[in-house]
Parts: C-alpha cells; sequence; structure tokens
C-alpha cells in the first residue's frame, strides 16, 4: 500500500523526508516499510557512518563506531546473494549480555544473506553472565556454523581474554570427541554433515568449553582439504585438546602452529607422527601435563618436508629430532626470551644447528621480555671470544642471519662496537638483517642525525668493520629499508 502510494511521489521529496530523519533508529523503521523507503533510508545510514555496505571486505569493531552498520546490514535486502573476501567482527568487552547476544544475532542474520564469505576473522566477548550465559553460547554456535556454511575457507577465532574461560576440576573419565556432539547443537542450527569442504586455514586462541565440539566437527569434517592449523593460548581444556588431536587426520596440513599452553605430550606426539607432510612447524612456550617422566626427541621421520622451523632454544635441544634428520630444512626462527644472563641454552640450540644438511637462513628473535642482543654480546666478550669453544664456527650452513632485537634497537655503541667480532665467528655468512623493533620515533631521531649520509652512521659503521657483508637495517612496522655492502 505504501509503494502505491510514494510511486508518484518525486525522488527528491523522499529523498528530503528521509534527510529529515535524525534518529538511526527511525531510519532503520523507515527503511522496513517499503522498498522505496529501503533503499533511500539505508543509503542515508551508511552514509551517515561512512560505511560502504557494497565493500568486499566488512570490518566491525566496537573502537570506531562501526558496529553501528551492523542492523543496516541486519536489515539490507541488497546484501542478498553477494559475495564477500573477508569479515573482520570484534565483540569488544560488553559488559551488556543482551546487547551482545542481539548483536551476535545481527551478525548471523547478516551472513546467512550472503551468498559466500572467503574468510573471517572473529574475536569472541569473553563476558558473559549465568543467567544469559546459554543463549550467548548458543547464539555465538550458530554465528559459527553459518560462517562456515558460507563455503568459508579461512578462519581466525580468538577471545577477548588471553586464557580460556573458566574451567571446572578435570574429571577422571574424559568422553570421546564424538560423544561430545551428543545434544549439542541448537535448535534450529543444522551443521555440515555432508556436501563440498571448504575449510583449508584455521586459526583458534584458547579453548573454551562450549566451543570444543564445534571446533572438533569443524575439523573433522573439513580433515581432508586442510593445509593450515594453529592453536594458541591453551591454557584450559588440555586434556580434552589432546584427546581431540589424537582422533584428527588431516592428509594435506602444510603449516602446523602451537604456541603458548599447556599441553598433554604424549597425544600430540602421535599426531604429529600421522603428519609427516607438514613443511611449516611453529612450537613454542609450551609446557606439558602431565609433565612426562622419560620425554624423548621426536622420531627421526617426523619432518622429512620440513622447510620453514620457528621454535624455542629447548625445544631445538629437547623436543625436535636432530637437526641432520630435517633434509628439506633451509629456514631455522629462534625466539630468545631470556630473562637471566644465562644464554647456554641458546647456544646449545645453536651448536645443534651444524648439523643442518642445507644452507639456512637463520632468524634470531628477542621477545618483548627478553634480554636484548647488547647483553648477550656482553656475556659472550666477557667469557671470552675463543673460537674452539663457541658454537658459531661451526655453523657453516648460515649464510643468511636476521636478528630481530625487539624493542631495543641496534643504534647503541656497544652492539656496533662488538657484533662485528662476533659476526666473524660465522664462516659462511653473506647476508645480515637487522630488524628494529622500538619506538619509531627512536629510529627516526637515528636517521634524522644522519640526514648528511644515505644511511645511519651505525650502519656504515658496521659495513667498514664486516667487509664483504651486505648489511639491511630496517623497522618491524616499515617496509623502507636501508642497505649497505655488495
Amino acid at each position: 500500500m505504501a509503494s502505491n502510494i510514494l510511486r508518484g511521489l518525486p525522488t527528491e521529496l523522499l529523498i528530503f523526508i528521509v534527510d529529515q530523519v535524525e534518529a538511526d533508529d527511525d531510519l532503520l523503521s523507515l527503511a522496513e516499510t517499503c522498498r522505496k523507503f529501503h533503499d533511500l533510508s539505508l543509503k542515508n545510514y551508511f552514509d551517515r557512518n561512512e560505511f560502504d555496505p557494497a565493500s568486499r571486505s566488512v570490518v566491525l569493531t566496537p573502537y570506531e563506531g562501526s558496529l553501528r552498520n551492523l542492523a543496516g546490514l541486519a536489515l539490507s535486502l541488497d546484501v542478498i546473494g553477494t559475495s564477500i573476501d573477508h569479515l573482520s567482527y570484534d565483540f569488544g568487552y560488553l559488559s551488556n549480555s543482551d546487547q551482545l547476544i542481539k548483536e551476535v544475532r545481527l551478525l548471523t542474520k547478516y551472513v546467512d544473506k550472503l551468498s559466500s564469505l572467503n574468510q573471517a576473522t572473529l574475536r569472541i566477548a569473553s563476558y558473559y553472565n549465568s543467567s544469559t550465559s546459554t543463549k550467548w553460547k548458543r547464539s555465538t554456535i550458530a554465528l559459527l556454523n553459518s560462517i562456515l556454511k558460507k563455503s568459508c575457507a579461512d578462519i581466525h577465532i580468538r577471545t577477548s581474554q588471553l586464557s580460556t574461560f573458566y574451567e571446572g576440576p578435570k574429571s577422571l573419565r574424559i568422553p570421546k570427541p564424538a560423544d561430545w556432539l551428543k545434544d549439542y547443537w541448537p535448535i534450529g542450527v543444522n551443521p555440515q554433515n555432508n556436501g563440498a569442504k571448504h575449510l583449508k586455514v584455521c586459526h583458534i586462541q584458547t579453548f573454551p568449553t562450549f566451543l570444543r565440539p564445534f571446533y572438533y566437527h569443524a575439523l573433522q569434517f573439513n580433515s581432508t582439504v586442510l593445509t593450515d592449523l594453529s592453536f594458541r593460548n591453551i591454557f584450559g581444556g588440555g586434556t580434552d585438546w589432546g584427546a581431540m588431536m589424537l582422533t584428527l587426520v588431516f592428509p594435506h596440513l602444510a603449516r602446523l602452529t602451537i604456541i603458548y599452553g599447556v599441553i598433554p605430550r604424549d597425544p600430540f606426539v602421535k599426531f604429529l607422527t600421522k603428519h609427516q607432510n607438514i613443511k611449516e612447524f611453529s612450537y613454542h612456550h609450551i609446557r606439558y601435563d602431565p609433565r612426562p617422566k622419560k620425554p624423548v626427541r621426536l622420531e627421526k621421520s617426523v619432518f622429512d618436508s620440513l622447510q620453514t622451523l620457528t621454535t624455542t632454544p629447548e625445544h631445538i635441544l629437547n623436543f625436535l629430532p636432530p637437526m641432520a634428520k630435517l633434509p628439506a630444512l633451509t629456514t631455522v626462527i629462534i625466539k630468545i626470551e631470556e630473562l637471566v644472563t644465562n644464554f647456554s641454552p641458546l647456544e646449545g640450540a645453536l651448536r645443534c644447528l651444524a648439523s643442518c644438511l642445507n644452507k639456512i637462513t637463520l632468524t634470531l628473535e628477542v621477545t618483548r621480555t627478553g634480554l636484548g642482543f647488547r647483553v648477550w654480546l656482553d656475556a659472550i666478550v666477557r667469557n671470552g671470544l675463543n673460537s674452539s669453544t663457541r658454537p658459531e664456527p661451526l655453523l657453516h650452513c648460515v649464510e643468511t642471519l636476521i636478528m630481530d632485537n625487539a624493542e631495543w634497537g641496534f643504534a647503541d655503541e656497544l652492539i656496533v662496537l662488538r657484533l662485528p667480532v662476533w659476526l666473524r665467528l660465522f664462516p659462511q655468512l653473506r647476508a645480515l638483517t637487522l630488524i628494529d623493533g622500538g619506538p619509531a620515533i627512536r629510529m627516526s631521531q637515528s636517521l634524522a642525525d644522519d640526514r648528511e649520509t644515505s644511511s645511519p652512521t651505525f650502519l656504515e659503521t658496521l659495513k667498514d668493520a664486516c667487509p664483504g657483508l651486505y648489511i639491511e637495517w630496517r623497522h618491524r612496522n616499515d617496509p623502507i629499508s636501508y642497505r649497505v655492502g655488495f
């Protein structure tokens, strides 16, 4: 009826009417009256928020006010049947659980309208209270299920807290993962049990109880196509995680990341023995529960295809196979988090690299909480630079060295003085990259001091002290780099 009345009115008059509506909620109500007002009201609604609903990348966060657009997207008829490349949604730290549930349902309504969704990045709010927790959990499960049913190939799921949700006492008998799915799915939620499989990349942070069955089902259903799997911050539910990993097999798994967590060692070792085509493996900041009485290294054949390894000295010394048993390895990234001046684990790990079969690119990356390279170089000089007792002369495999000094930077007189002496211990080193992770303003000041030259003074000093060595210096967050040498 409203459409018939409006059909004879000039579009300019309708636009004028819409422009007079001040409240967003009133605009949305007007959009529901007829198709003519639907189009004009939603255009006005999104224009006010400077938001493009037709974008191939939809980013919704509580920090930029973009969450206001969610109600419009859920209402829009124009998004029906469209495809987007990336959906990013941050639930933040909402203290109003009713509002949280409303937003989750609005987002689900929007996703249901899409034809396909290639990549999704979600941060699930950690807040909920006992009276609404069941609704919140069911709404979250429904949303994740809807996303995967839209041919999603890449999903990243994290929570608003670093560790997991509250965990009750450990049960003495953990049911099989297949049993987790009994009476799990909320009414109206139909999980994928057949049809095409699309999920190739899955990144999971934390392992909350109510999402474990969902993760198990998603990974099991897409097991034949999954190539990238990542778990981070598994500080609760490690026993369930181990039970789940024991049941999963991914024939095409190429990249695996397990970082920051407490997990059972034996189930994970068994998982690795079933996946010997892994090309990239990140494994660090891991503790074991239960603590193994007699831990042994991984079998020698586990990583026959491994090309890139990211880990810590302790795992090189105690967990991974000897480097000589990794025939495809060409890149090693060692995380350095020494909190005291005992660098023996790091130097022991370097000694292990001597048996590498290929020329490798070695990255030494100081973490934010670790002591910088200056402290290590001081310790080396203090203990003596006798090449017969140092690991570096054994590293004929290292032709390229990358040093990331975290927040410490490299424009330090003592580093510039001692670094060349240490670098000469490497017999085959040809290229060096220095990565500065400190404040960008500090790096800018260093460049300002050297504005008369094409590169910073300390870089020229290193070049003079290391003839024949190609040296590059850059900030971690800046693509521009400064180079000296051949």
